[in-house]
């Protein structure tokens, strides 16, 4: 048994009358579709959603089938039936002093019937026989024009049907007509946790000759099934397209600052936004692109103005490796592009992708005491610095011995000549480096500091 979720009415919702209607009809062995005060057996039916009359009913075959109207309270009856565009209608039967009446339908495609009764409000009812007015789908065309297939395509579907239209005996110039639903599948490719995923859907839309639907990422193809009658019925046709050439191009890039995990002296190495690389230089930056199967070209572009008009660097490669040695800030796109093999570039499907980046001005500070004592609290002689591209300090004893040299300024001296740990005192150290920015002549920023540290246990 089908019954359409939105008209299904259970016990516990129903009056005490109703409940007893409802058990009288099963104890006879009917099956029972409820709609509202209505009923129907000996068909299937599907309740149609509408706001201008009282009930719409699609039923498979209207032959056998018998409408049902339980009332609380007896009355007396009058039913009519009447067509589209009538202007009178046809007594059917009357019954007296009922609490529930009923009424063979009709053996037609389409009819209205009519319920009076005193001291109750009219009641309209439109039957569809669905045997009657089966959907046809005959053939399912896929267009991918030129200007379009990069954004969608337009599924152009030819179909039969008769109009669902229904009325009152009130005559709108325009009928009221049941829409007809039909469902469109295909394979959705998506981006997730890293790579594209494929995932057959199913899209519920309103029958239509032209179909709009967004360029696939892959290779598919459209099976459209219809309608929402025939499968409630059971009866459901469907009709596919041929496999269809994925031209639209999607980008998912993932950028990130490859920092110096063990220069932990070293300041702001990575300070990026979402919008925005950003961090200390020497700056490593890697964006690894996992594009959508059509990709097939990449074109990276570095420059120093937002708009592109010359490019520093570029790059065919899939992803993008890259490190920035000076301060400043640059602009990196990317244009990923299908495998047309068209000379136009307009006929090309293009996906971008624009980063800003930025590389931070240099610093350098210099302690002027460090404990070598073993507690892991400032144990080295080490400077604190930012965005240098070059670096040499070293150390003297008080008699101008060399005592330690090294040219990593995450690296620092730890208080010990040879292996030895060196006594308390004062020393001296000569530092240089070169910083990633330049100064206002455009030369770059220098470091020169002499001065003494005090080594104390």
């Amino acid at each position: 048994m089908r019954v359409d979720k939105g008209e299904r009415r259970f016990f516990h919702y129903l009056c005490p009358i109703m409940k007893r209607f409802i058990l009288f009809l099963f104890a006879n062995c009917f099956v029972v579709y409820l709609f509202a005060q209505f009923a129907v057996i000996d068909a299937n039916a599907v309740g149609v959603a509408q706001a201008n009359i009282d009930t719409v009913l699609v039923l498979d075959d209207v032959a056998q089938a018998k409408l049902i109207f339980q009332d609380s309270v007896s009355r007396t009856y009058s039913w009519y039936s009447y067509a589209l565009q009538a202007e009178d209608e046809t007594l059917l039967l009357t019954q007296q002093d009922v609490m529930q009446t009923q009424i063979p339908l009709l053996d037609e495609a389409s009819m209205g019937y009519h319920l009076v009764a005193e001291n109750m409000p009219d009641k309209w009812v439109w039957v569809f026989n669905y045997k009657a007015m089966p959907l046809a789908l005959n053939n399912l065309t896929v267009h991918d024009n030129l200007q379009d297939r990069c954004v969608s395509y337009q599924l152009e579907l030819d179909w039969d049907a008769t109009a669902m239209e229904y009325d009152t005996l009130q005559h709108n110039k325009v009928p009221f007509e049941v829409e007809r639903t039909i469902y469109l599948t295909y394979d959705s490719t998506y981006y997730a946790e890293g790579g594209y995923l494929t995932q057959m859907v199913t899209d519920s839309i309103p029958l239509a000759t032209d179909i709009v639907v967004p360029s696939p990422l892959d290779v598919t193809t459209y099976t459209i099934e219809g309608d929402q009658f025939a499968k409630a019925f059971g009866n459901v046709q469907s009709i596919e397209s041929e496999a269809v050439t994925a031209y639209a191009v999607e980008t998912n890039l993932e950028a990130s600052v490859r920092i110096r995990e063990y220069a932990i002296n070293e300041g702001d190495k990575d300070i990026s936004t979402d919008k925005k690389l950003s961090g200390s230089a020497p700056l490593n930056i890697e964006i690894i692109n996992t594009a959508s199967p059509a990709a097939f070209f990449y074109d990276w572009c570095l420059s120093g103005d937002k708009e592109f008009n010359n490019c520093q660097l570029r790059s065919s490669q899939t992803d993008f490796r890259y490190t920035f040695e000076n301060q400043g800030t640059y602009y990196l796109r990317v244009q990923t592009t299908n495998s047309s093999t068209s000379s136009l570039p307009t006929e090309n499907c293009m996906s971008e992708a624009v980063y800003t980046i930025e590389v931070i001005n240099s610093m350098l500070e210099i302690p002027n005491v460090f404990t070598p004592n073993g507690d892991g609290i400032n144990d080295e002689f080490k400077v604190s610095y930012k965005s240098l591209v070059s670096f040499s300090a070293k150390v003297y004893n008080a008699w101008g011995r060399l005592v330690y040299s090294w040219t990593d300024p995450a690296q620092g001296w730890d208080g010990t000549i040879g292996g030895n740990p060196a006594a308390e005192g004062t020393y001296f150290y000569y530092i240089e480096a070169v910083g990633a920015d330049k100064d206002e002549k455009g030369n770059p920023i220098s470091y020169v500091y002499k001065g003494d540290i005090n080594l104390l246990r």
